[in-house]
């Protein structure tokens, strides 16, 4: 019988997915409205914490890739879908947010 990460598991990992994401995507609109009140530092500082959270988040899902990709098995999860979904979006969201950032250094 093939090694298989039990449904509690899968649904723990999701969950602390969309945590650590939704807790980046906080930081980063945070951030960016320090930045448009020229408090860059307090931005700079928000936009780590949300590059911690998001890290952390980007880590729970790769460990779980690795599992598959060792042979360990893995079921469909629509939770664990919504999971990578949100991580997905987010890190698209801190991606556009640092530019924007990048602007608002330039014109205040």
């Amino acid at each position: 019988m093939m090694e298989q990460v039990n449904k509690e598991e899968l649904v723990s990992i999701s969950m602390n997915v969309i945590l650590y994401a939704g807790n980046a995507r906080n930081y980063v609109f945070q951030a960016v409205n320090k930045a448009s009140n020229g408090d860059f530092d307090e931005a700079d500082e928000l936009m780590e914490k949300a590059n911690d959270e998001v890290t952390t988040a980007h880590q729970a899902q790769t460990d779980t890739l690795q599992k598959e990709a060792k042979g360990i098995g893995i079921s469909y999860s629509p939770l664990f879908g919504h999971a990578q979904d949100t991580l997905m979006t987010v890190k698209s969201e801190i991606n556009m947010m640092k530019e924007i950032i990048k602007i608002y250094k330039r014109i205040i």
